[in-house]
């Protein structure tokens, strides 16, 4: 039985970051997780982000990919996470950046937490070939 795709209309905005230098990785991802998402949620569902997600690459998670690494020659990225923005249009996530509760209240936040000059973004969109262990036949984008 095959499922269908149904998230794949949204946009998605991919932010790699690395962490405050001097910040230990507990730290990082204690405040990230418990103090700076919750933060942002109001300003960011009033802002039309439809989903957010963090994506914590701890040393943990980096041992494993060290090992692959080892094995293909491939090297892993170094970033401590990725913050994950799901819009159903750009203009939505541009213009939560814009907004004046982002300079009141998250910046400020953010410049605690993220080294900002080593930031990297990426934007998309997800074409799902298998979701939830069943092929995807039916999708929602086309190329």
């Amino acid at each position: 039985m095959s499922t269908i795709a149904t998230h794949e209309q949204l946009i998605r905005v991919s932010v790699a970051v690395h962490r405050k230098p001097g910040t230990t990785e507990e730290e990082f991802n204690k405040y990230w997780a418990y103090k700076h998402g919750p933060l942002a949620t109001e300003w960011l569902l009033r802002c039309g982000i439809v989903k957010y997600t963090q994506y914590h690459t701890t040393s943990e998670f980096k041992k494993f990919g060290d090992a692959m690494s080892a094995q293909t020659g491939r090297p892993m990225l170094a970033y401590d996470g990725f913050g994950d923005f799901y819009v159903r249009k750009y203009e939505d996530f541009e213009n939560a950046f814009l907004d004046p509760e982002y300079m009141e209240k998250i910046r400020p936040d953010e410049l605690r937490l993220i080294d900002m000059e080593r930031i990297g973004v990426t934007v998309g969109v997800e074409y799902v070939v298998i979701n939830e262990g069943k092929l995807v036949e039916k999708h929602g984008r086309e190329f």
